[in-house]
C-alpha cells in the first residue's frame, strides 16, 4: 500500500518565488501528517500560477530551468516524488502547459505537455502530442491535466501502456464541478485504475475554481474528496486490490472485442 498527497490550494498568479516557498511548505506539512507519502500531486500551473494573458511568455521557463531546479532540490531533500504544473517555453518560443514529474532522487522523469486546451487557452498555448507514462516505485503513472479527463481515449491508450494510477492536476472553474467529477469517475472506472485529480481554489481573471479535489479508485468510487478551501488529501493506493477487481467483475480491457471496434 502506497500514500499519495494531492495539493489543492491557491497559487500566486505569476509569482513563482512565492508559490515555490508554499509548494515547500505543503510538502513538509504533508510529511508531517504521513511521513509514509511517496508522491505528492499540485494543480494545473501552479509553479507559475494560472493565468491566460502575453505574462505568460514572461514567467515561461525551459526544462531544467530554475523551477525544476528548486523542485528536484525539494525531491530529494524529502525523499519524494513530486508533480507540478508549469509554463514551458519550448522551441521558437512556443508556448506550453507541462506538467513535470520528478523522482525522490531529483531526476526529471517525464514532461508532459497538454494535449487537449481549452477554447481559451489555444490562444496562448501549443497542444501537446505525446502520451506520457512513467515508472515508478509506486507503478506506473500516467500523466494527464484538466480538459484531458473530458477525452476516454487518452486515458485509455495509458491504461493500454500499463498505467496503474493517473495524475490530473486541474483548474477546472464553476459552474463546472459536476461534469469535473463525471469525467474523473469514468476515467477511473472504464480503464479499473486509480486516478488523482487536484483542483485550484481561489479566482484568476474570470475564472473561479471551485476545489472538489478527489482521488478515484479503480471501481470509480470517490476515496477522498476536498473542500471548497485549501485542503492536503492523502489517500492510501492499494494495488493489490486493484489487482484483484480486476480479476473478478472490472474486466473490461481484457474483454475488449476490439476484432469488431479496433484496437
Amino acid at each position: 500500500m502506497d500514500y499519495i498527497a494531492g495539493i489543492q490550494a491557491e497559487f500566486s498568479v505569476g509569482d513563482i518565488d512565492d508559490n515555490l516557498k508554499k509548494i515547500r511548505e505543503f510538502v513538509k506539512e504533508s510529511l508531517t501528517l504521513n511521513p509514509d507519502v511517496k508522491l505528492l500531486l499540485f494543480p494545473e500551473l501552479a509553479a507559475t500560477g494560472y493565468f491566460l494573458t502575453e505574462h505568460l511568455y514572461e514567467v515561461a521557463e525551459k526544462q531544467g530551468g530554475p523551477i525544476e531546479l528548486e523542485m528536484a532540490k525539494l525531491a530529494r531533500e524529502y525523499h519524494v516524488h513530486l508533480a507540478y504544473g508549469y509554463v514551458e517555453k519550448g522551441e521558437e518560443n512556443i508556448l506550453y502547459n507541462s506538467l513535470k514529474f520528478i523522482d525522490t532522487s531529483g531526476n526529471s522523469l517525464g514532461n508532459y505537455r497538454k494535449i487537449h486546451l481549452t477554447c481559451l487557452e489555444k490562444a496562448y498555448f501549443s497542444a501537446g502530442n505525446e502520451i506520457v507514462i512513467v515508472d515508478t516505485t509506486m507503478g506506473k503513472v500516467g500523466l494527464m491535466i484538466c480538459w484531458d479527463l473530458a477525452f476516454p481515449e487518452l486515458a485509455r491508450e495509458l491504461a493500454k501502456k500499463g498505467a496503474d494510477l493517473l495524475l490530473a492536476p486541474s483548474a477546472w472553474e464553476v459552474p463546472y464541478d459536476r461534469p469535473y467529477h463525471h469525467f474523473g469517475r469514468a476515467r477511473a472506472i472504464d480503464n479499473s485504475l486509480f486516478l488523482m485529480t487536484i483542483n485550484h481554489i481561489g479566482s484568476s481573471q474570470e475564472l473561479t475554481f471551485f476545489g472538489g479535489s478527489c482521488v478515484y479508485g479503480p471501481n470509480g468510487e470517490c476515496l477522498t474528496m476536498a473542500s471548497d478551501q485549501e485542503e492536503i488529501l492523502i489517500t492510501a493506493i492499494n494495488q493489490k486490490w486493484r489487482k484483484e477487481l480486476k480479476k473478478t467483475f472490472f474486466t473490461m480491457l481484457e474483454e475488449r472485442r476490439t476484432d469488431v471496434y479496433g484496437s
